[in-house]
């Protein structure tokens, strides 16, 4: 790591929680291949809403999803 990046890294650790990840999501963003990240993203989010919207596949309600997002957070934190 180059002295200014170290000299960065090292202020960057002073600042608060919430400013180091704001911080870090204007690095992501900035960066040269956020856009194709991002386009990805909308492809396979609407890849999914035509699956949905066709009948391919079935979605379940909004709180059965919640509970099985907790649920595997849960089991990952109990590794």
């Amino acid at each position: 790591m180059s002295a200014t990046v170290d000299s960065v890294l090292q202020e960057a650790l002073q600042l608060p929680e919430e400013s180091r990840l704001e911080l870090v999501e204007q690095l992501i963003i900035r960066s040269s291949s956020y856009a194709a990240v991002e386009r990805e993203q909308v492809a396979v989010a609407e890849a999914r809403l035509e699956e949905m919207e066709s009948g391919k596949v079935k979605g379940i309600p909004l709180e059965e999803a919640f509970r099985e997002v907790r649920e595997s957070l849960a089991a990952r934190k109990s590794k």
